[in-house]
């Protein structure tokens, strides 16, 4: 399933229907009682960098959703059904928050209290206006400050429908988006054929929250992964690093419009064999991604040693494998390639860095950033740059997202950061980026992905890579 935005996923104009929780549930929103649990340490963290965005009278979207297609007329009954046990399943999706003094205090809805309605918003002809429209009602249904965050939209033809649903970043995670499509579709052709829907179980976010916490108070100022944290930021600058060259931006925090770029690195094919390459020195896929970034940093004159962001899901108990919830740490990454370092020399190096890792991001960042005394995430949604691997190619659904036109949009928040998504799909190995609207971060983001994929083309197609494989590379600029 290819990373997008919305606009560059064309929805062929037909009648769009709203989908949003009934007027009941809202009422029993406002009337619900306090909980006990707290948000976790991401939901805290996102929730009030948006307050204080809102008190600067600032405002930013982050949301993200999934598109695909149902043949046929939409049975609305059935979907309706279908949104309504989904939402019972998954708890996350009927608990919010309400702010008071600088605190977040959850609420949480029994699956018996959630209904939704729906409403006819128009019949579009032209493909562009529609596609502003739903941007606009996806903008406006997951505020983050707002409950609910989250909203559906369907785009009724003759011969077919379009779903598309949108979340705040407060309930999700890469592998709840991908994952989702599957189960929402599950969910309507259980409510058609009238039959309990054949999905995985699935724990409760809100219960990952609760262990969350309890966990990371026993996390001292002197635990190592805290101790790492403090070094690698200290030695970035007193910051979390930035992308590797330069983006035109001016001051830490800016608030600037983003752009994206999607580029195929590799074909099936060609993906199986640089995997091959990586195992041949005992390494893995992502340990390859991860080299070829930080070569692909070196040989554009960058300087060394690379330094990244990566994340690292943590559903680290079986009945968290298929909830809906966001289950992300990070871990701070650093490869210090000697001269002349070929990739199956970087290899083990990038394994190294990513295991260690991959070790710190079971502590969360925001509670490092607690026990340290700072908070890198006054003034803007992205606290660092980053680059994420995902593996998609096993996900429930996933050899047949094609055939239902599947895709993950991303809702384009303003940052000044770079953020870097690599996706093993069945389609091959891509690279999503966005980035600040700059001409210098468009040059350079194109360059740094366009050495990326000439590296692991390069790895792919004769087993490895020198550095006088990418002299054709400009300098940064």
């Amino acid at each position: 399933m290819k990373m997008t935005e919305l606009d560059d996923y064309p929805v062929r104009p037909g009648q769009v229907r709203e989908w949003t929780l009934h007027p009941s549930v809202i009422s029993a929103a406002h009337q619900a009682q306090r909980a006990s649990t707290p948000p976790s340490y991401n939901q805290e963290s996102h929730i009030l960098t948006m307050a204080r965005l809102e008190e600067r009278g600032a405002r930013t979207a982050d949301w993200a959703g999934v598109a695909f297609e149902l043949p046929g007329e939409l049975d609305v009954a059935a979907f309706g059904r279908a949104l309504v046990d989904w939402m019972g399943w998954h708890e996350t999706l009927r608990s919010g928050f309400r702010r008071s003094g600088g605190q977040l205090h959850r609420f949480t809805l029994p699956a018996e209290a959630i209904d939704v309605s729906s409403e006819v918003l128009g019949t579009f002809r032209d493909p562009a206006t529609l596609s502003r429209f739903l941007r606009d009602r996806l903008d406006a249904g997951t505020h983050t400050l707002r409950w609910p965050s989250f909203v559906g939209e369907t785009v009724q033809r003759a011969d077919s429908v379009t779903v598309v649903l949108a979340f705040d970043h407060m309930h999700f995670d890469g592998y709840t988006l991908f994952g989702m499509v599957q189960e929402v579709r599950e969910f309507y052709l259980a409510a058609l054929e009238g039959r309990t829907p054949a999905v995985a179980a699935a724990g409760s976010h809100v219960s990952y929250c609760d262990v969350e916490r309890r966990e990371a108070l026993l996390i001292s100022r002197e635990h190592p992964t805290v101790l790492k944290w403090e070094q690698f930021i200290a030695d970035s600058g007193g910051r979390p690093p930035r992308f590797p060259l330069p983006l035109g931006t001016q001051e830490e925090g800016e608030l600037l419009p983003q752009k994206s770029l999607f580029e195929w690195l590799l074909d099936p094919a060609e993906t199986d064999a640089f995997a091959q390459v990586c195992q041949s020195e005992h390494t893995t896929l992502p340990s390859g991604v991860l080299a070829a970034a930080a070569l692909a940093a070196r040989e554009l004159g960058a300087p060394g040693p690379y330094r990244t962001v990566m994340p690292f899901h943590t559903r680290s108990r079986p009945e968290w494998t298929s909830s809906v919830g966001w289950f992300v740490g990070v871990g701070p990454v650093e490869v210090d390639l000697p001269p002349e370092c070929d990739f199956r020399a970087a290899l083990p190096l990038a394994q190294g860095s990513a295991r260690e890792a991959r070790q710190a991001a079971r502590v969360p960042f925001f509670r490092v950033s607690e026990l340290l005394g700072v908070d890198f995430r006054k003034a803007a949604p992205d606290p660092f740059s980053l680059l994420s691997y995902m593996d998609l190619r096993n996900l429930p659904g996933a050899q047949d997202w094609n055939r239902w036109n599947a895709r993950l949009l991303t809702r384009i928040s303003d940052s000044g950061k770079a953020c870097l998504w690599a996706m093993c799909s069945p389609d091959g190995l891509y690279l999503f980026a966005r980035y600040p609207d700059t001409a210098l971060a468009a040059t350079n983001i194109a360059r740094f992905v366009g050495a990326v994929r000439t590296i692991a083309q390069s790895v792919a197609r004769t087993g490895n890579f020198t550095p006088a494989a990418l002299h054709q590379v400009p300098s940064p600029v």
